[in-house]
């Protein structure tokens, strides 16, 4: 509940100004997935299915969240994690500026930047074939 007692505007406040519904949204998650298979019969009792299967059929990349899941891990001052409204622009937190929502972005991807952009696209496409024989 906000300081209003309004619980529909219970959302993150920066800089005393409420953020916007969607502002913290992460990137969409899309996926397509697809299988294409044909059984081939041979007499009554005999099925031969040949299929294909795709992974991410369009390759798309789906880096996650991209947004700071706690303050802990800002470089915010100590005395600031219930409520931050600096950011650290050195280690020992001597010069600080009004934080931005831009400073809750965080690099894509499961692994962060830390492997390299390879590790940050998501699942790339994929495919695979096999039989299946019924008999």
């Amino acid at each position: 509940m906000n300081h209003d007692g309004n619980p529909n505007d219970d959302r993150a406040v920066i800089n005393g100004q409420q953020t916007s519904l969607d502002e913290f949204r992460g990137t969409a998650f899309m996926q397509v997935d697809l299988r294409v298979s044909r059984p081939f019969r041979f007499g009554e009792r005999w099925e031969v299915r040949p299929f294909a299967e795709f992974f991410n059929l369009f390759n798309r990349a789906n880096p996650g969240n991209n947004y700071v899941l706690t303050v802990a891990a800002l470089p915010v001052p100590q005395d600031q994690l219930g409520n931050v409204t600096r950011f650290c622009l050195r280690a020992d937190c001597s010069s600080t500026r009004p934080i931005q929502p831009s400073d809750l972005r965080v690099p894509a991807g499961a692994l962060g930047d830390f492997f390299g952009p390879g590790t940050t696209v998501g699942i790339p496409f994929a495919a695979q074939v096999g039989v299946r024989v019924t008999f």
